[in-house]
């Protein structure tokens, strides 16, 4: 939502609280929180989000505030037509669903202050020869990361790396290597060329979206491998848009 048609009483609080600072951005939700019925924003700023909150009965928005150091997660889930966004902080769980016009919104806000800790990896003076894995074992391994990383692998996502492992050996190995080592050792154990970064980019993507629903946290994997692999931002775009488009089957 443009902050220009934000409610003026809302527009005149946020001035009173933040008067040195303008939001990030305005989401809108379809409803209230907490699958309420009622009228909704989350607002968030450089070091708060303010989540207002109103009943159709209600004359005037219930208004809290959650700083950004008190939140354990944010999560987006990507529908077909609409998303879900969960905030957790302490022992509370907002949770809005929102339309997909504000889902860039919310990616936005996401992409702010999610957790970077992911430094450049792919380095050669910082791998040792006896500790590289094959590119091809190394992407195994990578989706295997990536279609846990919600802690609830899908059928679909099962699936699609059956059929890229093809054989047993090649599913056996990288299963070893992903029970006894993290994401970050599995990037730092891998030597790419920039074909082949690109091939790992467009098969991450590709899982992610094969079970329907594009989690915020594969969305985050996505961005730490691509950040570690020296990426830029529209070259990931270039592969999700493309990658919707093929996926989208049901307009057939």
């Amino acid at each position: 939502m443009d902050y220009t048609f934000l409610a003026d009483r809302i527009k005149t609080q946020l001035l009173e609280l933040q008067a040195n600072d303008k939001p990030l951005c305005v989401i809108r939700g379809s409803g209230g929180f907490n699958d309420e019925a009622g009228e909704s924003y989350i607002i968030p700023f450089s070091d708060v989000i303010y989540l207002y909150n109103r009943k159709f009965s209600e004359p005037e928005f219930n208004v809290k505030s959650v700083g950004i150091a008190d939140i354990k997660e944010l999560l987006l889930k990507q529908e077909k037509f609409s998303a879900l966004l969960s905030i957790e902080s302490g022992d509370d769980i907002t949770k809005l669903k929102i339309s997909s016009a504000e889902i860039p919104n919310a990616e936005l806000m996401l992409e702010k202050f999610e957790c970077r800790g992911i430094e450049e990896q792919f380095s050669a003076a910082e791998v040792c020869s006896e500790e590289q894995i094959s590119p091809l074992l190394g992407l195994a391994i990578i989706l295997m990361f990536v279609a846990t990383v919600d802690d609830d692998i899908a059928q679909e996502e099962q699936e699609f790396i059956t059929r890229f492992c093809g054989d047993d050996e090649l599913y056996s190995q990288a299963y070893e290597y992903y029970q006894n080592n993290t994401f970050e050792q599995t990037l730092g154990a891998l030597m790419l060329n920039e074909q082949q970064k690109m091939c790992y980019l467009a098969n991450i993507i590709e899982l992610a979206m094969v079970d329907g629903a594009f989690d915020s946290r594969e969305q985050k994997m996505i961005k730490h491998f691509a950040k570690a692999a020296g990426l830029a931002d529209d070259q990931v775009r270039t592969i999700r848009d493309v990658l919707l488009i093929k996926n989208q089957l049901s307009i057939l």
